[in-house]
């Protein structure tokens, strides 16, 4: 499956350091907990690979949010979703936090105008 997806399949090969079963020795739908190594801060995690390798939604690094954050930027689904997103952001005046600082679904209270 790494081999087949790119630059995300490579990026997971080199944050699988799992040492109990090897990258060959799992499926990408499993649901074994392997141990994983952030690429970018190094902190350490279990996590099932199969949430490691979901399309829609795959996970990263719980320190650091960058390699899920990609995807799910705030400012890149307004400007996949037409009127709606454009309509959001022109409504999203927060100043703590861009646009692109921000991920859709996270909890984060935005300050909005109307």
């Amino acid at each position: 499956w790494c081999d087949a997806n790119g630059e995300i399949g490579k990026k997971l090969l080199e944050e699988y350091v799992n040492t109990d079963r090897g990258p060959m020795d799992v499926t990408r739908a499993s649901g074994y907990k392997a141990l994983w190594k952030c690429a970018t801060c190094e902190h350490e995690w279990r996590t099932k690979i199969c949430n490691r390798t979901t399309a829609n939604n795959p996970t990263g690094c719980p320190k650091c949010p960058g390699f899920v954050a990609r995807s799910n930027k705030f400012q890149v689904w307004c400007d996949a979703n037409g009127e709606i997103g454009k309509k959001l952001l022109e409504e999203y005046v927060n100043t703590d936090r861009g646009p692109m600082d921000v991920t859709r679904a996270s909890g984060y209270k935005a300050l909005w105008k109307c």
